[in-house]
């Protein structure tokens, strides 16, 4: 099947390759959250050799006394960069070989969702070009440094195409391939599928009255959801449920109010560098010339020349879902944003980029497939569409600048790598700038300290210059002891008179531990069914290779 598709998939990775030039060599670059990234990675990999096995504390961060980034950061962009940086590759080449491979295999996926939909080569092909050459993918990628964001789009197209294969063949095997994506997808940043819900409901909706056996296809759609929240249940169940241990609602929740876009700015806004509201050069956020262009095309032709098919259903969902995000992204949809439902989670209006860029490139599938039988009105109408997404992104294809981060800045660096200090312990009132002198200091009693010894002349209370999260853990030798927060969110706990030893220790919490049984156990049992799968199929070919030589 492969070889049938590999000149489109050589020119598509060619081309994509090509876009990425800017990232080859060793230097970083300077994005919004290029930085965090770099930092949250350097701490990813110290918590992984110090024995967390999946990371929950980044004990570098608020200056030494640690931040619980890792429980709500999405974990798979880390475990790949952290994967290329294992084998050999430095922290900031890690970050951009995922940013890389993310974009080439969201190509891929978008390339294959399109051919399956369409059922044309021509309209895959566009469709890949037209989803991977858009002013919001360039400027997520190289100018925002958005790596949860960038390795989400690796997976949107995958789990569409997954959906679509399990309506139309309701089986175990698409069952598996959709909750494998979801999985995936929730694990690369939790809110994009938030972010493309609408979508996601209406094509499912139209799907479903396709689908010749509904009730089956419901069952299998079911298995998967449920085979997805136990794989991502060691992520999702504490990071929804701890959030409220977070300064999250508090710093994240009204974002939204500031951030709407004007209509004008997503038809056209000139590339520029600064986050909006941040400087004079404000990001760009249009859709893309080429973009609007399918999608008037693709309404003009739904809308003048209908003809009540199969075709034109599937195109409706996208272009629905266009005009949804069109609209989320314009301040008259504030009265939808104040309702306290997910959406304010996203923070972001301008997010819905992602989604009108999606629909706008599924749109350009249609148009191909539409006008397919006029060879020259089909050239036509792909030629324009393709040079004009290559040429109008012709001056996206750079960073902003070189940015360069040695160890030393890492090894001190005394902030949170995030950008609205969201994930900060509700117990903490201030954000400290200076690294602690000592690990462990005494509030009040009489005590010598030579940590983890301790020697105290009367009963007193000692301070960890650790920040107090559920889940950690100290104890008085051997013994575990009582803590409590300090006035600033600092763990304290008192020790008598004595001789002792400290140990402290970052720990699961009966809902982190039971969260990860649940997904190991999920893990388990489709390892256990997929490798007595593997078995029952080597034997076949084994008796039947004994047959045919008899």
């Amino acid at each position: 099947m492969v070889k049938k598709h590999l000149l489109a998939l050589f020119i598509l990775l060619g081309l994509g390759l090509f876009a990425m030039k800017t990232f080859w060599g060793p230097n970083y670059f300077d994005g919004h959250d290029a930085q965090a990234h770099l930092v949250r990675l350097y701490q990813y990999d110290l918590a992984l050799k110090d024995g967390q096995i999946l990371p929950q504390w980044a004990s570098g961060l608020l200056a030494g006394r640690g931040y619980p980034v890792f429980i709500f950061a999405y974990p798979l962009p880390y475990f790949i960069a952290e994967a290329f940086h294992l084998i050999g590759f430095s922290l900031a080449v890690a970050i951009k070989l995922t940013f890389v491979l993310s974009y080439l295999v969201s190509i891929i996926g978008m390339y294959f969702f399109g051919l399956t939909c369409w059922q044309s080569k021509k309209a895959g092909f566009l469709t890949a070009l037209l989803w991977s050459w858009a002013p919001p993918i360039f400027e997520k990628i190289f100018i925002g440094g958005a790596l949860g964001e960038v390795v989400a789009f690796a997976f949107i197209p995958w789990t569409f195409l997954a959906l679509f294969k399990l309506f139309k063949q309701p089986n175990l095997k698409n069952s598996f391939y959709l909750a494998l994506s979801l999985t995936l997808w929730s694990l690369s940043h939790l809110l994009n599928p938030i972010i493309f819900s609408p979508l996601l409901v209406i094509f499912f909706f139209f799907q479903l009255s396709q689908a010749e056996n509904k009730i089956l296809s419901l069952k299998f759609l079911l298995l998967s959801g449920f085979i997805t929240l136990g794989l991502t249940a060691w992520f999702i169940v504490p990071a929804a449920l701890e959030i409220k241990f977070t300064h999250f609602n508090e710093f994240v929740i009204n974002q939204y109010s500031s951030q709407f876009v004007s209509l004008k700015r997503l038809l056209y806004s000139k590339w520029g560098t600064d986050a909006p509201g941040w400087g004079n050069n404000p990001v760009s956020q249009q859709v893309g010339v080429a973009q609007w262009l399918a999608i008037g095309l693709a309404a003009g032709l739904a809308i003048l020349k209908p003809t009540r098919s199969v075709l034109e259903g599937k195109a409706y969902p996208f272009l629905l879902s266009f005009v949804i995000s069109i609209f989320l992204m314009l301040s008259v949809s504030k009265p939808i944003w104040d309702l306290p439902t997910p959406l304010q989670n996203v923070s972001t209006p301008w997010r819905f980029l992602s989604l009108a860029v999606f629909s706008a490139a599924m749109a350009g599938g249609y148009v191909v497939k539409k006008i397919e039988k006029n060879k020259l009105l089909e050239f036509t109408a792909c030629l324009l569409l393709i040079v004009l997404a290559i040429y109008g992104n012709r001056n996206h294809l750079r960073i902003n600048d070189v940015r360069n981060y040695d160890l030393n800045f890492l090894q001190n660096y005394t902030g949170v790598a995030t950008g609205w200090n969201e994930h900060l312990p509700i117990w903490v009132k201030d954000t400290p700038h200076e690294f602690p002198q000592n690990k462990l200091e005494v509030l009040s009693g009489d005590c010598q300290i030579d940590y983890p010894a301790v020697k105290c002349l009367t009963y007193s209370t000692l301070q960890l210059n650790t920040a107090y999260f559920p889940g950690w853990q100290i104890k008085l030798d051997g013994q575990i002891t009582q803590i409590e927060p300090t006035e600033n969110g600092l763990i304290s706990f008192s020790v008598a008179s004595g001789n002792h030893q400290i140990e402290s220790k970052f720990t699961d919490t009966p809902l982190r531990r039971n969260s990860k049984i649940i997904s190991f156990v999920t893990l388990f049992f489709i390892v256990i069914y997929y490798s007595r799968h593997c078995f029952d199929y080597v034997l076949q070919v084994f008796f039947r290779h004994v047959r045919i030589k008899r």
